[in-house]
């Protein structure tokens, strides 16, 4: 088993640090749809080609990356053997590189150009196309596994077009691993307490960033699509933390980047995160089987 929290000890995070306290962001609870809303800015393709920072992509990193929080949590359900794994939303194609770099044939699609287009010239090694998640130029059952990290809650109208195309191009017994920003049990609290604004819109706000979904009703929805639902994570609890105490940010922000050799600073955040991130997560962790049907 994957312990909680593996994700605070040194692997890359699963989806970008945007903190969703900025100054210039706003969090509103919608009380119909059980969610927050992050009012920032739209997550369209020049913030995504900005967010990667394509002119710093590092071929030689790449090509050398053995290892990220997704490898061993692929190796528990899916040999290289099992078939092709794709990542819908592969960002600078660092998880795309561990697991081809372990023996998977894995393949990335973004919708970042300038991104997929600096990947292509610098890394052909790779196989990372350009292409839309509601819109998958794969045939049905092309994949055995299928990585989501942070991409439904970007979409305002919903997931459902996403979540068909994932069904569509997993084979039957395919595991889709699914991650998205959720309400965590401080959130939850905090909003018992009215601690967010009420969402009292209908239409999209300017500038919609994500949502905070509740991880239930994401969990029966892709069962009413067929997949079974066979673990459940939240990780991230420092970040979780940091974006909704009010007290000690700027600490937990540097706990939260701290990248260097120290065992005992290293190893109190990660058993830190062990226990915290069952309260506090920022992120949920769904792993999914597909059914025959």
């Amino acid at each position: 088993m994957i312990p909680f929290g593996q994700w605070a000890n040194g692997d890359t995070p699963p989806y970008n640090m945007l903190s969703s306290t900025n100054k210039n962001s706003m969090r509103y609870y919608d009380s119909d749809n059980e969610r927050l809303i992050y009012v920032y800015q739209q997550a369209n393709q020049t913030f995504w080609d900005d967010q990667w920072q394509p002119e710093q992509i590092d071929r030689t990193r790449l090509l050398a990356t053995k290892r990220t929080f997704i490898l061993p949590i692929t190796q528990k359900y899916l040999s290289p053997t099992a078939g092709a794994v794709l990542e819908g939303g592969c960002g600078q194609g660092l998880h795309v590189a561990a697991l081809q770099n372990n023996g998977y044939n894995c393949i990335g699609v973004d919708f970042a150009p300038r991104t997929i287009q600096t990947l292509n010239e610098l890394v052909p090694e790779l196989d990372i196309r350009y292409g839309d998640v509601r819109n998958l130029p794969f045939p049905d059952g092309a994949f055995a596994g299928y990585w989501s990290l942070g991409v439904i809650e970007h979409f305002w109208d919903g997931y459902d077009s996403i979540a068909f195309e994932m069904k569509r191009v997993l084979q039957p017994g395919g595991i889709l691993f699914l991650t998205f920003p959720y309400l965590s049990p401080l959130r939850r609290w905090k909003i018992r307490r009215n601690a967010y604004p009420a969402w009292e819109g209908k239409a999209a706000p300017d500038n919609f960033y994500q949502f905070a979904l509740d991880h239930h009703r994401v969990g029966s929805y892709f069962g009413s699509l067929g997949f079974e639902l066979i673990g459940m994570r939240p990780f991230d609890c420092i970040k979780g933390l940091k974006d909704e105490l009010g007290k000690g940010k700027t600490f937990l922000q540097k706990w939260y980047n701290y990248r260097g050799k120290s065992g005992a600073i290293r190893g109190g955040r990660y058993l830190f995160s062990q226990f915290a991130s069952l309260v506090a997560g920022h992120s949920v962790l769904l792993t999914l089987r597909r059914g025959s049907k």
